[in-house]
This record gives structure tokens, sequence and C-alpha cells, in this order.
């Protein structure tokens, strides 16, 4: 029986993951961006908004002509006319003038302040009465307070949300450079594997990693394509790693990572041109029989058979993986504060990934261990989160406050 060789660290592995290349660059439509990693730093091509603006609806003066104004002595000004969105102020504002301004109106030569409409009081047609004293400034967006020309807005490695393709397109961008998706080939290999369109005789199973892992990789930006079901076979599995390994960035295989006796994935992938052994066993709970290999400049990944451990991999390493190809990185895995309602035990030197239920409780929420085996999807489908055991813990202790990581 092959032997694992020295368990990598979880630290050690995205180490491991970190030296590989991220894809090159490509430029998608504004219209595509969204959810794709930034692949330059961006800068800002001109001042944003471009002039100086009203935040308010009301009246456009100079600040010393309402100073000290008051309801009990309101400042008294000529209104000059009414100022048109979308256009060039026609007018200058002199001393003892005021003209109406919408929210977002730019502002006219000669002022340096907005009067709120609430604050004022009208006298005649020419004539208004300003209740409120203003500070230069007050209630008007300088031309450059949301972008100056020539300053950094968004880094590279920035993940595009809503925000920032808002930003792109008030300034005017219509292309943006991202990094390539990763093109990610899965492999399902075993004999007890059959389609999940058919019904297994005993003995077998339908194939369930292909598409949860399938859909695991899209949901991380990638462009999937199954490669299908591959029975034990040395040749077989050789030739299908091979075709795989030509188009794809990341080979992934499913099944085939442990030291059976009719397991090879770790033969094949160091049987591919160019190829260097990372990884063979990881210090995780369930998932060490984890493989991580490089040929040439891509990278080849052996999870595990089990549903659950695969789930878990490649939560530990396939995301951490496929995000950083894209430029990218997790700043943070979103999760709550909870308590655990039972002990759970670990062994020291692993890293245990705990599937947990959490409910509401008076005192917050709680988080209720599922202890099953790796094998039954039950056991992640009922699932909200995840817990954390670390490498230097026998265990964690029921009432302990712990951190659930929220599962998608």
């Amino acid at each position: 029986m092959k032997s694992f060789l020295t368990l990598k660290s979880v630290e050690g592995v995205l180490a491991l993951i970190r030296t590989f290349a991220p894809l090159d660059t490509e430029k998608v439509p504004l219209s595509e961006a969204a959810g794709r990693w930034l692949a330059e730093d961006w800068h800002a091509p001109e001042d944003l908004p471009g002039f100086d603006r009203s935040t308010v609806d009301g009246w456009a003066v100079h600040a010393r002509d309402v100073f000290g104004a008051s309801e009990g002595a309101p400042a008294l000004l000529e209104c000059v006319g009414d100022l048109s969105m979308g256009k060039m102020p026609g007018l200058i504002i002199e001393e003892g003038q005021a003209a109406r301004i919408l929210t977002g109106g730019m502002l006219p030569e000669g002022a340096d302040c907005v009067v709120m409409v609430e604050h004022s009081r009208p006298v005649s047609d020419t004539l208004v009465e300003l209740v409120r004293s203003q500070a230069p400034g007050d209630h008007v967006i300088y031309k450059d307070d949301d972008a100056a020309k020539g300053a950094l807005l968004i880094p590279a490695g920035r993940r595009l949300r809503p925000q920032e393709i808002g930003l792109l397109a008030a300034l005017g961008q219509t292309e943006v450079p991202v990094r390539r998706r990763p093109r990610v080939v899965i492999v399902s290999t075993g004999d007890e594997l059959v389609p999940c369109s058919e019904k297994p005789a005993p003995g077998q199973v339908r194939d369930v990693n292909s598409h949860s892992l399938a859909a695991f990789c899209r949901a991380a930006g990638a462009e999937v394509e199954l490669a299908g079901l591959v029975r034990d076979d040395v040749a077989l599995l050789r030739e299908t790693i091979g075709r795989a390994r030509e188009k794809a960035d990341v080979v992934l295989v499913s099944g085939g990572s442990s030291a059976g006796m009719r397991d090879h994935t770790v033969d094949i992938f160091t049987s591919m041109p160019e190829s260097e052994l990372l990884v063979h066993g990881a210090a995780i709970s369930p998932g060490k029989p984890f493989i991580l290999a490089r040929s040439g400049e891509k990278c080849l990944m052996g999870l595990p058979g089990h549903v659950g451990a695969a789930l878990v991999t490649a939560r530990a390493f396939l995301l951490p993986l496929l995000l950083h190809l894209q430029g990218g990185e997790e700043k943070f895995r979103p999760g709550v504060r909870a308590r655990l309602t039972r002990a759970m035990a670990s062994a020291q030197g692993r890293r245990d990934y705990v599937r947990v239920r959490l409910s509401r409780t008076e005192e917050g929420w709680a988080a209720e261990p599922i202890l099953l085996p790796s094998g039954l999807m039950s056991g992640l489908v009922h699932a909200d989160a995840i817990v954390i055991c670390p490498e230097n813990s026998e265990g964690l202790y029921a009432g302990e406050e712990v951190w659930a990581e929220l599962l998608a």
C-alpha cells in the first residue's frame, strides 16, 4: 500500500496554492464585469462629478450674503432666475442675489453654497427671504469630491461589485480589464459510479461529486466541463487526465486520492509533462487524502471521493485556488458568533471542519454539531455553517463560543 507523504498543514497547502501564477487578462464589456476580478489598478480618467453641484433643492447664493440670517432677521435677496438641470448656468450670482437650484444642479459662478428651500420665504416674484446662515461649501459637492483625475479608485485584485460597476459607468468605462475565468475539467473516478440519470444496481451509487463540485466551481467564477465517469483503470484514467490537462487550467479528480492499491491518481499526476507533486495528504478532517500537483502552468488537484470530504476540501483549498487564479483573494468568510450545544473532540495536529445547524436562542445563536459520516449528503444539506477546530486543540467544549462560517 502506498503511504501518504508528510501531511501538509492547511496554511502550508495555501502557501503552495499561491505559487501558481494568476491567469492572463482579458477585456469584457461593462455589462459582463460584475463578479469578475479587476486585473489592473484603475485610476480616474477625469474629475467626478466634473462640476460643482447642489445636494438639495434650494437657493444658490454667496455665503456672505446670508451670514447671520435667522427667522427673526432674514436675509433679503434678489431672485435672478431658475437654474435648469443638465445645462450650464446662464447667469452669474452677484452680491445680494440668489437663484433657484434643484438637487444635482450645477452651481453657478459667484455662488459658493446652497440654502435649502425649507429655509426660504418668497416675498415677491423677484425677492426671497432666507432664514438660515450658511458657510461656504454647505450643500455642495465639488467637482472632484467623488474622484480627482489620476486618483487610484479601484486596486487590482478587487472583485467588482455593483458599486464598482456604478463608479466605472460614472467615468465612462465601457470595457474593463479582468482576469480570465479559470477553466476547470472535472473527472470522477470509481467502478461503483453511474450517471445520475441511471438507477444504480446493487453496490453502485450515482455520481454526486461531478455535479456538486461543478456548482461549487461555477459559484467561484470558473468555467466548468465534466469529463465523465472513469472506472478504476490506470490507462483510461491517464488518457482522460491528459486530455483534460490540454484544455484546462485546473484538472479536478474526484476519488482515487487515498493510499489504496487501486488509487492511481498520484502516479498519473506525476507522469504528466513538467510535473511536480506538491501535496499528498493534508492535515484536515474530513479531507485528509488530498492531492495537489503542478504540471507546467496547470494545476492538478485530487479530492476525496466522499461527497462531504470533497466539498470541505474544496472549501478549504479549491476556492482559494480559483480566486487566486483570478487575481483575487477572500478577505473574510461571513459567519456568526454561536455557542456549541455539545462538546466536539478533535485530534491535535489536524484542523477539523465540523458541520453545524444554527438556531436562535434568547442568548444568541446556538450551533448544533452534525456528527454524520462524510459520505452522507444529509450532513451537508442540513448544515448551515462550518465550525473549525484548530490544529492545536483537543476539541471544543459545550457552551464555548465559536465562529460559525456560513455555508452559501
